[in-house]
């Protein structure tokens, strides 16, 4: 599915209610709630020019390429914890990373394959795919793994308040 700018209007007003309704709940709660994958996934395919996916693998298209792109986000900046299922499939994941302070959206592009993504060290002892092979839901942080690891620098910036797409 195609987003356009109706689609991306309402995502960028769905995140603004769940900022407002997070903010509550963590005024007598220890948690948040995580930062919905129905806005970071459409604003990830209007920003790059995918097409989101429904149903089978992978959150989105690319429809220059072809290739299946997964997306996580985070609205920590600092830190994050992702789990990936055990079949996960996808030629590309993207991160994204919330600055929910000034209200942006980074995202970055890991360059990186669900079968590159098997070889990361998840524990002392066992990568992602050991435990995938355990019917697993291996997690780690990707922004301390991936994005520091190998300095990966974001490709795009959404500015959330003005609504504007800065290629990066």
């Amino acid at each position: 599915m195609k987003i356009d700018k109706s689609r991306f209007n309402d995502a960028i007003k769905a995140y603004f209610l769940w900022k407002e309704l997070n903010a509550l709940i963590k005024n007598s709660h220890n948690r948040g709630i995580n930062f919905p994958e129905t806005i970071s996934e459409t604003l990830l395919c209007s920003a790059m020019g995918f097409e989101l996916k429904r149903g089978t693998g992978g959150d989105a298209r690319d429809p220059k390429t072809n290739e299946i792109i997964e997306a996580k986000a985070t609205s920590n900046w600092d830190k994050d914890t992702t789990s990936f299922s055990p079949k996960e499939a996808f030629d590309l994941l993207y991160f994204l990373r919330l600055n929910q302070r000034d209200d942006e959206l980074y995202i970055y592009n890991s360059g990186i394959s669900s079968e590159t993504l098997k070889l990361i060290q998840v524990n002392k002892s066992q990568t992602l795919e050991d435990q995938q092979k355990q019917g697993r839901r291996p997690r780690f942080s990707v922004i301390k793994l991936i994005i520091e690891a190998q300095n990966i620098q974001p490709v795009a910036k959404i500015e959330l308040r003005t609504k504007k797409v800065i290629k990066l």
